[in-house]
């Protein structure tokens, strides 16, 4: 059944979500945070652009937010114009946004004293997922918000999981990313030190991909490496903001964050020269520093 829908944040992610939306036959309300750009893409396959929160608030009765963390979500929804500002009991806000999952059930409570409901539902999967509608979303919420929304999430995605109470999806979340990174880590010093010993780059991806250090992020990453390609899919600086997340959430539960608090400290050194490339050029830090090359020499004779 279509429903009103209203949109914020029309980034890397964002845009390609809201445009699987809108193809799904679902009313789009945009509100612009930063690019006026985006939204008007969206205007010419029949979305309203609305001029404030408070209007995308008034229209929509599921309201979706994808932003880069808690201090923008704070003034979408708090500020003198913010969605709060305009929302009716019942509006449902299904934040996509990765952010500390305490902060997150600060919103939701806030949300719930106005008769409204907030979820967490960050996605994994980057912007090729985004765009081929094959995500892997993970919700936290009450089980009977969850239920009147579960309709809304086929058109964006391909693996969709109930994780629980509100926090618990951006809990998923964290687990995810805290894999991601430190899996980027280990294959970018693991190259470091067999390249530098003298083993041609390809010969060690092949050697890698057959056998148990083989992964999904390995066939993603290493073949990108090769190619000296670090073309932004999830900007190293976002995954720096999620690490810093992470180890803050992990001192607050306290649990240990050994290797994430390492894993954190290589990407904040790699941050300053390469925080707008994408988050495998954590491998750019090791190269430097060695004088190497992870480029495939197939490529340079």
């Amino acid at each position: 059944m279509a429903k009103r829908i209203g949109f914020i944040g029309l980034g890397m992610m964002g845009l390609p979500i809201a445009s699987n939306l809108l193809k799904a036959g679902h009313q789009l309300f945009l509100g612009c945070h930063v690019n006026r750009e985006p939204a008007l893409k969206l205007e010419k396959s029949g979305a309203t652009i609305c001029d404030s929160y408070r209007d995308v608030a008034s229209r929509a009765e599921v309201i979706f937010l994808i932003l880069p963390d808690a201090p923008e979500i704070d003034d979408v929804l708090f500020s003198e114009h913010g969605i709060m500002s305009g929302i009716a009991p019942g509006t449902i806000v299904v934040d996509m946004s990765t952010i500390d999952l305490f902060k997150s059930r600060a919103f939701a409570e806030r949300l719930e004293e106005a008769g409204c409901a907030y979820v967490d539902a960050p996605v994994s999967g980057g912007p090729a997922g985004a765009e081929k509608a094959t995500l892997a979303i993970m919700i936290g919420t009450r089980p009977e918000v969850y239920e009147h929304i579960r309709d809304l999430f086929p058109a964006i995605a391909k693996t969709i999981v109930y994780c629980g109470d509100n926090g618990l999806g951006l809990a998923a979340k964290m687990a995810n990313n805290l894999i991601a990174a430190s899996t980027i880590t280990a294959i970018s010093e693991a190259l470091t030190l067999a390249i530098k010993a003298g083993i041609d780059p390809d010969a060690l991806y092949d050697v890698l991909k057959g056998g148990t250090a083989n992964s999904a992020l390995l066939n993603i990453k290493v073949p990108a490496f090769l190619q000296d390609n670090y073309e932004p899919g999830f900007k190293l600086s976002l995954m720096c903001k999620d690490l810093n997340i992470i180890t803050n959430v992990a001192k607050q539960l306290g649990t240990p964050a050994l290797l994430g608090s390492v894993v954190e400290q290589v990407y904040n050194m790699a941050r300053p020269a390469h925080g707008e490339k994408d988050s495998g050029a954590v491998s750019l830090f090791y190269q430097e520093r060695t004088g190497l090359s992870f480029k495939s020499k197939k490529e340079t004779d």
